[in-house]
Protein backbone atom coordinates (compact mmCIF):
# COMPACT_ATOMS: atom_id res chain seq x y z
CA UNK A 1 0.00 0.00 0.00
CA UNK A 2 2.94 2.39 0.61
CA UNK A 3 3.65 2.36 -3.12
CA UNK A 4 0.14 3.72 -3.64
CA UNK A 5 0.12 6.20 -0.74
CA UNK A 6 3.11 8.09 -2.09
CA UNK A 7 0.95 9.23 -5.05
CA UNK A 8 -1.97 10.47 -2.91
CA UNK A 9 -0.57 14.01 -2.28
CA UNK A 10 0.05 14.55 -6.01
CA UNK A 11 -3.46 13.48 -6.97
CA UNK A 12 -5.06 15.49 -4.15
CA UNK A 13 -3.23 18.60 -5.40
CA UNK A 14 -4.41 17.93 -8.95
CA UNK A 15 -8.01 17.52 -7.73
CA UNK A 16 -7.84 20.82 -5.84
CA UNK A 17 -6.69 22.62 -8.99
CA UNK A 18 -9.56 21.52 -11.24
CA UNK A 19 -10.88 24.74 -12.73
CA UNK A 20 -14.38 23.57 -13.67
CA UNK A 21 -15.46 20.78 -11.35
CA UNK A 22 -18.61 18.84 -12.08
CA UNK A 23 -20.98 20.11 -9.37
CA UNK A 24 -19.09 20.10 -6.09
CA UNK A 25 -16.96 17.11 -7.02
CA UNK A 26 -13.24 17.38 -7.56
CA UNK A 27 -11.86 13.99 -8.43
CA UNK A 28 -8.51 12.92 -9.81
CA UNK A 29 -7.45 9.43 -10.75
CA UNK A 30 -4.03 8.07 -11.56
CA UNK A 31 -2.73 4.98 -13.29
CA UNK A 32 0.35 3.63 -11.55
CA UNK A 33 2.70 1.37 -13.51
CA UNK A 34 5.96 0.08 -12.07
CA UNK A 35 5.56 2.46 -9.10
CA UNK A 36 5.31 5.50 -11.42
CA UNK A 37 2.28 7.69 -12.00
CA UNK A 38 1.97 7.34 -15.79
CA UNK A 39 -1.47 8.81 -16.40
CA UNK A 40 -3.86 11.21 -14.70
CA UNK A 41 -7.51 11.96 -15.31
CA UNK A 42 -9.95 14.40 -13.72
CA UNK A 43 -13.70 14.73 -13.76
CA UNK A 44 -14.97 17.36 -16.15
CA UNK A 45 -17.99 18.61 -18.07
CA UNK A 46 -16.38 17.30 -21.23
CA UNK A 47 -18.30 14.51 -22.94
CA UNK A 48 -16.48 11.64 -24.58
CA UNK A 49 -17.52 8.52 -26.51
CA UNK A 50 -15.28 6.47 -24.23
CA UNK A 51 -17.26 7.72 -21.22
CA UNK A 52 -20.58 7.09 -23.00
CA UNK A 53 -19.62 3.43 -23.40
CA UNK A 54 -19.18 3.03 -19.64
CA UNK A 55 -21.70 5.51 -18.23
CA UNK A 56 -23.89 4.21 -15.44
CA UNK A 57 -26.93 5.64 -17.22
CA UNK A 58 -27.65 7.60 -20.40
CA UNK A 59 -27.59 10.91 -18.53
CA UNK A 60 -24.13 10.27 -17.01
CA UNK A 61 -22.23 11.70 -19.97
CA UNK A 62 -19.55 13.80 -18.28
CA UNK A 63 -16.04 12.43 -18.24
CA UNK A 64 -15.18 10.65 -14.99
CA UNK A 65 -11.65 10.80 -13.60
CA UNK A 66 -11.21 7.01 -13.72
CA UNK A 67 -12.29 6.75 -17.37
CA UNK A 68 -10.08 9.71 -18.29
CA UNK A 69 -7.04 8.19 -16.56
CA UNK A 70 -7.52 4.84 -18.31
CA UNK A 71 -8.03 6.53 -21.68
CA UNK A 72 -4.90 8.64 -21.18
CA UNK A 73 -2.89 5.59 -20.10
CA UNK A 74 -3.74 3.86 -23.39
CA UNK A 75 -1.61 6.50 -25.14
CA UNK A 76 1.48 5.12 -23.38
CA UNK A 77 0.69 1.55 -22.40
CA UNK A 78 -0.63 -1.48 -24.23
CA UNK A 79 -3.87 -3.10 -23.12
CA UNK A 80 -1.75 -5.94 -21.71
CA UNK A 81 0.31 -3.46 -19.68
CA UNK A 82 -2.87 -1.76 -18.38
CA UNK A 83 -3.69 -5.07 -16.67
CA UNK A 84 -0.45 -4.73 -14.68
CA UNK A 85 -1.31 -1.28 -13.33
CA UNK A 86 -3.01 0.05 -10.23
CA UNK A 87 -5.68 2.75 -10.22
CA UNK A 88 -5.87 5.35 -7.46
CA UNK A 89 -8.89 7.66 -7.18
CA UNK A 90 -9.01 10.68 -4.85
CA UNK A 91 -11.74 13.21 -4.14
CA UNK A 92 -11.67 16.50 -2.29
CA UNK A 93 -14.45 18.71 -0.97
CA UNK A 94 -14.89 21.85 1.04
CA UNK A 95 -17.85 23.46 2.71
CA UNK A 96 -17.20 26.95 1.33
CA UNK A 97 -14.51 28.88 -0.52
CA UNK A 98 -12.85 29.95 2.73
CA UNK A 99 -12.32 26.42 4.02
CA UNK A 100 -9.40 24.24 2.95
CA UNK A 101 -10.13 21.14 0.91
CA UNK A 102 -10.43 17.84 2.72
CA UNK A 103 -10.43 14.28 1.39
CA UNK A 104 -13.75 12.65 0.57
CA UNK A 105 -15.16 9.29 -0.51
CA UNK A 106 -13.98 8.50 -4.04
CA UNK A 107 -15.29 4.96 -4.60
CA UNK A 108 -15.71 4.40 -8.35
CA UNK A 109 -19.28 4.31 -9.67
CA UNK A 110 -20.76 1.23 -11.34
CA UNK A 111 -19.92 2.51 -14.82
CA UNK A 112 -16.30 3.14 -13.94
CA UNK A 113 -16.10 -0.27 -12.28
CA UNK A 114 -17.26 -1.88 -15.54
CA UNK A 115 -14.45 -0.12 -17.39
CA UNK A 116 -11.92 -1.13 -14.72
CA UNK A 117 -13.00 -4.78 -14.99
CA UNK A 118 -12.99 -4.72 -18.80
CA UNK A 119 -9.40 -3.46 -18.84
CA UNK A 120 -8.37 -6.00 -16.20
CA UNK A 121 -7.14 -3.55 -13.57
CA UNK A 122 -7.09 -5.63 -10.40
CA UNK A 123 -5.62 -3.15 -7.92
CA UNK A 124 -8.00 -0.24 -7.36
CA UNK A 125 -7.64 2.16 -4.44
CA UNK A 126 -9.70 5.19 -3.40
CA UNK A 127 -9.85 7.75 -0.63
CA UNK A 128 -12.40 7.77 2.17
CA UNK A 129 -13.93 10.60 4.19
CA UNK A 130 -10.90 11.01 6.46
CA UNK A 131 -8.21 10.45 3.86
CA UNK A 132 -7.88 6.75 4.53
CA UNK A 133 -7.19 4.51 1.52
CA UNK A 134 -9.51 1.64 0.66
CA UNK A 135 -9.03 -1.13 -1.86
CA UNK A 136 -11.89 -2.04 -4.17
Amino acid sequence: MNKIQKHVPTLLAIAEEIEEPVRCYRLAAGIIYKNMLVSVGVNSYKTDPFQAKYSKNEKAIHLHAEISAIKNALRQLSVDDIQKTSLLVVRVKRENNKEPYSPAMAKPCSGCRRCIVEFGIKNVYYTGEKGEIYQL
